[in-house]
């Protein structure tokens, strides 16, 4: 464990018009179109997504989450789009490229969560499958219950600066920016959790991906 995966990208038209709340209706809608293409034939060389994790012992003096605390493990997660899709997004701004710079943040956002998503097949094979460690509801660090101070953490535990050169500021937000850290609970004597996360126990109330 703790190796480096390759993540293929993922990214739909429809999804990402309609979290910018483009409709074929605005005048502009032929404008949004051309940049979207434009952008999707750069994406191969601005992307370096990359996943890795490491499952260690839960053995902190202090546990993270009331629904970790009885879990023999955790799986601590990284992934990352790497640095280039956000140097060009700063990039368009610099160039008063507002939609195009708008346009590709979007993109990204729904990139790296798209790309946490695809990774937990590969996980669950490692850590369930081929382990026989059941695996929790994904937890990641946000501001009432697992504090964000603990993102360094995660970087830590999966040795995130040399596998994939992701490093933290002093406010323990990730650099390059469009990196997640997020963690499971693990355990031989429990169910596999039916789904990778669910958005009733997170409690980011205004996360654009909640449902």
């Amino acid at each position: 464990m703790n190796n480096v995966t390759q993540i293929p990208y993922r990214i739909d038209q429809s999804e990402l018009f309609a979290r910018m709340k483009v409709t074929e209706k605005n005048p502009l809608y032929r404008k949004f179109l051309r940049s979207y293409q434009d952008i999707l034939e750069k994406l191969p060389e601005l992307l370096n997504i990359q996943g890795t994790f490491q499952l260690r012992a839960n053995d902190a003096a202090e546990k993270l989450h009331q629904r970790l605390s009885g879990v023999s493990h955790i799986v601590y997660c990284m992934v990352t789009l790497g640095s280039g899709i956000s140097e060009r997004s700063n990039a368009y701004f610099q160039e008063k490229d507002f939609l195009k710079g708008l346009m590709i943040d979007s993109i990204a956002d729904i990139l790296v969560f798209n790309a946490s998503n695809d990774y937990y097949a590969i996980i669950k094979e490692e850590v369930f499958r081929k382990n026989g460690y059941a695996m929790t509801m994904r937890y990641s660090p946000d501001d009432s219950l697992i504090p964000i101070s603990f993102q360094k953490d995660i970087l830590e535990q999966v040795n995130g600066r040399k596998l994939m050169a992701v490093d933290i500021t002093e406010g323990y937000m990730y650099n390059p920016v469009k990196t997640l850290g997020y963690l499971y609970g693990a355990d031989k004597d429990i169910e596999l959790a039916k789904k990778d996360h669910d958005c009733v126990v997170c409690s980011n109330d205004i996360c654009e991906y909640r449902k």
